[in-house]
């Protein structure tokens, strides 16, 4: 999945959930479609302040008719009582216009899971809406057309593998659009460190930058150790999210691991005309950087890009 957001727009990744609220005093068509949502997680226990990988899946069954709309998705975590924590509304893939009966669609899709004071079981449902109507399809339905389609827990923040923030990073700030939504520049360089689990990790790194702030394309490094990491060409302003796998035999024998985030220029708005931030930005961070064991996320091979050894001329080297 490559979620979408230009710099201009600061458009929230995981978009304002159907149930806040188009829908939410409207039944739809009272005509049940032959079309049954499910999902599944790489793990049912995750930290708060983690990401989640969601397989999503629809099967049309033989009596599904053709849709003549592009029905968004709508996916809600819910708490105990059914009170809605956050959620990852999306267009299907294929979209749903090109359905055809007796077929499963599934895809995956990375999300985040934000830091709330909750814990404890959470609920999944799905749906599908087009403006203010939703579809009514095979499944439990818990009310709304929002169908039950799995069950997971949500830990305390305190799971994860904890960063020190060094030097680097200027202070987090919040989405003018999605209040909250965190976002943290860093300046050329930027440094955090782990301690060393001396077991093969995977960082998550979500971001983006104004590709047009650069005289020439900018490229990220995101490295551990002296040469060990992964060299990432940004090509638009648009966000990216890269799964990065550092082996644990490259992180040394050492109690903590630095971990380096190098742009290879920076810019700052107010010497470029565009506006007053007299800053040196280099990377725009959004939400954290979350780095877990591999071994807790039950990822395919490939679902990550592996770091190795880098070269002066752009990395990692062949082998």
């Amino acid at each position: 999945m490559k979620p979408r957001r230009t710099w201009m727009t600061g458009a929230a990744i995981l978009g304002a959930s159907v149930a806040l609220c188009p829908a939410c005093g409207r039944r739809g068509p009272s005509e049940i479609q032959d079309i049954t949502p499910s999902v599944k997680v790489n793990r049912m226990r995750a930290p708060l302040g983690s990401y989640v990988e969601a397989t999503y899946t629809w099967t049309t069954g033989p009596a599904a008719k053709k849709l003549d709309k592009d029905y968004r998705a709508f996916v809600q975590f819910l708490d105990s009582q059914k009170v809605m924590l956050f959620g990852d509304d999306h267009v299907p893939t294929p979209p749903p216009t090109a359905w055809e009966p007796g077929k499963t669609y599934t895809y995956t899709r990375s999300v985040f899971v934000p830091i709330y004071p909750y814990v404890g079981e959470v609920h999944l449902v799905m749906g599908l809406y087009s403006g203010r109507e939703r579809l009514a399809l095979k499944g439990e339905d818990l009310g709304l057309q929002a169908y039950k389609t799995a069950t997971m827990e949500f830990l305390p923040q305190t799971e994860n593998i904890f960063l020190v923030y060094k030097e680097g990073w200027h202070s987090p700030e919040s989405s003018p659009e999605n209040p909250t939504l965190e976002r943290t520049w860093t300046k050329r360089e930027a440094i955090v460190s782990f301690k060393n689990p001396k077991k093969d990790i995977v960082l998550y790194l979500e971001a983006d930058t104004n590709f047009k702030a650069f005289p020439e394309p900018p490229v990220l490094t995101v490295a551990v150790g002296s040469n060990v990491g992964l060299r990432i060409p940004i090509e638009n302003s648009e966000v990216f999210l890269k799964r990065i796998l550092f082996k644990g035999e490259d992180l040394g024998g050492d109690e903590w691991v630095d971990l380096r985030l190098v742009m290879n220029q920076s810019f700052v708005p107010k010497d470029l005309g565009i506006n007053q931030d007299d800053r040196e930005l280099g990377l725009m961070v959004y939400k954290s950087l979350y780095l877990a064991q591999a071994t807790d996320l039950g990822l395919a091979p490939e679902d990550v890009t592996v770091a190795g050894p880098l070269t002066e001329e752009g990395g990692p080297a062949k082998k």
